[in-house]
């Protein structure tokens, strides 16, 4: 403006315009580099530096809540929630040991969250009368079966027969008398097709292994 006397900027002041103007003051401990620009010393961050920061970061959903200190969440612990919890709010299923949050070791043969599935394996050569595979190439029999396969049967099989029977539209001729001739005088005999409901008898073939019904004694 005159002899060493400066009109400054917006956001500078200072004889030379030299300092920058915060109009949000900085927080501990930092220091006004800009207009609105704060320098934050190592441990905060933000437009103040009022966000504490952890290093390192907190983790599994934790929150740093001031310098290096972590607020954990769902029972995560340690210094930076690293620290997992055993804790599983269904049970495990099948033998399934709680491991983790929420998390199962399976016992051999299962999977799924909850070790809720069996593994299902193919044998070879293939269980037979609707044994199941388990591990190792072994069948696991049903009741009424026995053998490497469970290919022998040790109860009796019975074949049952299910009578069953559907409506059908089935189409037929059907006979007439009406007037012809010239003059429509004489009685003819005509014909037209028609439909009518019928019944179509069926059976369904089965089998079965019945095994003797254990009594209480």
């Amino acid at each position: 403006m005159r002899w060493n006397m400066c009109l400054c900027p917006s956001g500078w002041t200072g004889a030379g315009c030299h300092t920058a103007v915060c109009e949000l003051p900085c927080a501990n401990g930092g220091r006004c580099v800009g207009p609105g620009t704060c320098q934050c010393p190592s441990d905060y961050t933000g437009l103040q530096c009022l966000l504490p920061l952890c290093t390192p970061a907190c983790q599994n959903g934790g929150r740093c809540v001031d310098v290096n200190k972590c607020t954990c969440v769902a029972g995560w612990q340690g210094a930076r929630c690293q620290i997992e919890p055993v804790h599983c709010q269904k049970p495990c299923r099948n033998g399934g040991v709680c491991v983790g949050l929420n998390r199962c070791r399976c016992a051999k043969g299962f999977t799924g969250s909850l070790c809720e599935t069996g593994v299902t394996t193919q044998c070879v050569p293939p269980c037979q009368h609707g044994a199941t595979c388990s591990p190792h190439n072994t069948c696991t029999c049903p009741e009424g079966t026995a053998g490497l396969r469970c290919e022998k049967l040790t109860c009796p099989v019975v074949t049952t027969v299910v009578s069953t029977a559907r409506a059908v539209r089935q189409a037929f001729r059907e006979s007439y008398v009406d007037r012809c001739g010239p003059l429509g005088v004489q009685l003819c005999t005509k014909y037209r097709m028609n439909q009518a409901r019928v019944y179509l008898q069926a059976y369904r073939v089965g089998y079965k292994i019945q095994c003797p019904v254990k009594k209480n004694t």
